[in-house]
């Protein structure tokens, strides 16, 4: 493709990727003329520092929290932008995030590009046309994600690797000479000022124009990545005296090059070469590298011989803690920092980074999070006045750890036990019950007690979710819930001794969230039980995707989707009871997956762990999940990667949790409406029937059937691609802990009388 306009570099990417796992922040995205760039922090997006700027205006001319909300609500949508109305959600990430001050989410803007120009469709833009009603002006621009060149190293086509503010220099000379043409911005994506090929008239948005093409320059692909999220380039004239150091035995064979970045360069004025072998050989044997300016790796004598990139995969230098998405536009040369140690070790002890392509899978995993929309009240399950109660408390405990944090019991005990009542009389707090039992039910819901078991944060929110579907036969159409509705079906006889209830999901919210991510190996939690008490522990640190202080933090983007879905609830007691009568077989069939000793440091703990703590179960609902959602690409025609699965498990003492929902949202292929018909009594019989059925036979066979592990860590028995695993998209624990004869054999499966 010519490259003849500067806004080619446009790049269109989908919004409900932006927060996935493929392109957030810190993300490094191929462009399409081949060239990568880096996602700058949300705070360098304007849109985002416009709307934080405006919640910010509205929190100091108000105090109440109410107030606030209402009031940023009514900021964001008379601008155009998707106000996100989840207070639970908003309160869970201000939790796990520690963003005490976080009032709002709003969506990621949907900017489309023109084909003929690649510039954003504005002209009738909801969000233009908004802010003019509001008397306002804005440009394209603004609702656009930004980033920054990464790698910065680029080669001509003579070899020359240079960083790009030496290159930018050449061209802002260039233009210079040349009295504006071409202009500053023509620089995107990069080029080289000295190779001029030729004049071209070209139509643009403006009109027709004069317009120089100068040849592209080459993205190096090398980059160095941090297990912490840090990203750096490889110092390309330090790297080449290393290595000449390395050749000539002045450093040992042991020596990875630990001390890379504080290795002086090959001389004061680099000029290097980057030369690849013309017999095209693989491997990083035949790219050579070369100072013009000192003769380092020209082979011209013994201390100067040929340097090549073999063997650069052993390269393992102390991480310097670079930061490059938060780069400020306006001085690109600055790469933000922060001390660098290795997770959980002594202060001292700097991680190790490692080389990697900027296109392989290692380089960037996001952590994200999404939460069903459930109205507060059904969510926390209390009273009207539990709840105003609990948002105050909230509200007054996050204001005064803002300064001189202390825990939530002794802010209990110091600010509020002491006087009850006033606490209640100052916050005009009437209550219509017994104030002892108020009290005591404010105290553990604020301090999350259960019965002296501490909670997990993860499965305290999916209870909520499960609860609500588990304990309402449906919900009132009111204002108040909308973004869900839902029924329960008539059970068929024939469904009873499996489920408790089958629910049709009409309508369902979701939303989307990034709270992290990392680099070399993805995040993990791992929850582990104790002496009845759980432990959350995280194996990985994640980066923010923000770059300012915690506490200015007023918004964050999100994305939210509309769908359906189908729910299941399976009968507790069933399940024990067929566990007690196959107790045998099925404890000689998975009892590995419960006794293994697991390392917490080693990557896949934490779905091992997940897996221990939730035993033959999690293999029985997910697997049966996946058995939906397959047999539903035959019934109703969306493919597996328009589906989704949520899963409800869980063995804690009362919030015991044995569900699935499988939903769907907008945006997939598919009829809006034809999940939900799949749930009527006569159909979902049916599709469940013919599902087991179709399980019973796989290509594979025999050796899925006998299988006695398969699949990522050996975590799956009789599962495979050609029966029971789904698109990655789809399911929440990496196509991992199945087994379809946990339902169908005939021995053991649990619907086998079923079918």
């Amino acid at each position: 493709m010519k490259i003849l306009k500067s806004n080619q570099y446009n790049q269109g990417i989908g919004k409900y990727k932006l927060l996935s796992s493929t392109a957030g922040v810190g993300s490094i995205i191929t462009t399409k003329v081949g060239s990568y760039v880096l996602i700058s922090d949300i705070n360098k997006w304007t849109f985002i520092k416009w709307a934080n700027s405006k919640v910010d205006l509205t929190r100091t001319n108000n105090s109440d929290s109410k107030k606030i909300y209402e009031a940023s609500k009514a900021e964001m949508s008379n601008r155009g932008l998707d106000f996100i109305d989840d207070q639970r959600f908003i309160r869970f990430i201000r939790n796990e995030k520690n963003l005490n001050n976080l009032v709002c989410l709003i969506g990621v803007p949907h900017m489309t590009l023109n084909e003929s120009f690649n510039t954003p469709n504005w002209k009738n833009h909801p969000i233009k046309t908004a802010l003019e009603n509001a008397g306002e002006r804005g440009m394209p621009s603004d609702y656009m994600i930004v980033g920054t060149h990464f790698p910065k190293w680029f080669k001509n086509k003579n070899g020359k690797l240079k960083d790009i503010s030496k290159w930018t220099e050449m061209w802002e000379k260039e233009c210079q000479q040349r009295r504006g043409t071409p202009a500053i911005k023509d620089f995107a994506p990069p080029r080289d000022a000295s190779d001029f090929i030729k004049e071209h008239k070209i139509k643009s948005i403006e009109g027709e124009v004069i317009y120089r093409e100068y040849r592209e320059l080459e993205q190096t692909n090398l980059i160095l990545i941090c297990p912490n999220g840090h990203l750096s380039d490889i110092p390309w004239s330090r790297f080449l005296n290393w290595k000449t150091q390395k050749e000539t035995f002045k450093l040992g064979k042991e020596d990875n090059g630990e001390d890379l970045f504080n290795t002086e360069p090959c001389c004061s004025n680099p000029n290097l070469v980057w030369t690849e072998s013309k017999t095209k050989s693989e491997g990083y044997g035949s790219i050579f590298i070369e100072c013009k300016s000192c003769g380092l790796g020209s082979g011209i004598s013994k201390d100067k011989p040929k340097i090549n990139l073999e063997g650069i995969n052993s390269l393992h230098p102390k991480c310097k803690g670079q930061k490059p998405w938060e780069i400020d536009m306006a001085n690109p040369d600055f790469i933000p920092f922060e001390k660098c140690n290795k997770h959980g070790e002594q202060q001292n002890d700097r991680e190790e980074m490692q080389v990697s392509l900027v296109t392989a899978n290692n380089v960037y995993y996001a952590n994200s999070f999404s939460s069903l929309f459930i109205p507060i009240q059904l969510a926390e399950n209390i009273t009207r006045d539990l709840q105003d109660a609990l948002e105050i408390l909230e509200e007054r405990y996050n204001t005064r750890n803002s300064n001189n944090p202390i825990s939530k019991d002794d802010f209990w005990t110091k600010r509020v036990a002491n006087d009850f009542d006033e606490f209640l009389s100052d916050n005009a707090i009437v209550i219509s019950e017994d104030k002892t039992q108020f009290e005591n039910a404010l105290k553990k819901i604020f301090l999350n007690i259960d019965n002296g078991v501490t909670t997990d944060p993860y499965e305290e929110y999916r209870w909520q979710e499960y609860r609500c579907f588990s304990q309402n036969i449906s919900i009132p159409d009111i204002k108040d819930n909308e973004g869900l509705s839902f029924q329960d079906i008539h059970l068929p006889t024939e469904l009873e001794p499996f489920f408790v209830k089958i629910q049709q999901i009409e309508e369902l919210k979701v939303t989307n969230i990034q709270l992290d991510f990392t680099r070399v190996k993805p995040k993990e939690r791992i929850v582990r039980i104790e002496r009845g008490e759980k432990i959350v522990e995280e194996a990985t640190p994640g980066q923010n995707t923000f770059s300012i202080k915690k506490e200015d933090i007023f918004v964050l983007p999100a994305n939210e989707t509309y769908g359906e879905g189908v729910f299941f609830q399976f009968n507790d007691l069933a399940i024990h009871k067929w566990i007690e009568d196959n107790n045998e077989l099925l404890n000689r069939r998975f009892s590995k997956f419960f006794t293994r000793e697991i390392n917490y440091k080693e990557q896949g703990a934490g779905i091992k762990q997940k897996i221990k703590n939730n035993g033959i179960k999690h293999f029985l609902i997910h697997s049966f999940s996946h058995l939906m959602m397959r047999e539903l690409e035959f019934s109703c025609g969306y493919p597996t990667a328009s589906l989704k699965e949520r899963l409800y498990i869980s063995n804690t003492p009362n919030k015991e949790m044995s569900g699935v929902l499988i939903y769907t949202a907008e945006g997939s292929e598919g009829s809006m409406g034809g999940l939900v018909s799949q749930g009527e009594p006569e159909k979902i019989l049916e599709i469940i029937k013919k599902g087991l059925e179709r399980s019973c036979n796989c290509s594979s066979d025999p050796l899925c059937w006998e299988s006695d592990g398969q699949g990522i860590f050996d975590l799956n028995l009789s599962a495979c691609f050609s029966c029971s695993l789904v698109a990655e998209t789809a399911c929440e624990e990496m196509n991992l802990g199945l087994d379809r004869r946990i339902l169908i054999d005939e021995e053991f499966g649990y619907f086998k009388n079923l079918q």
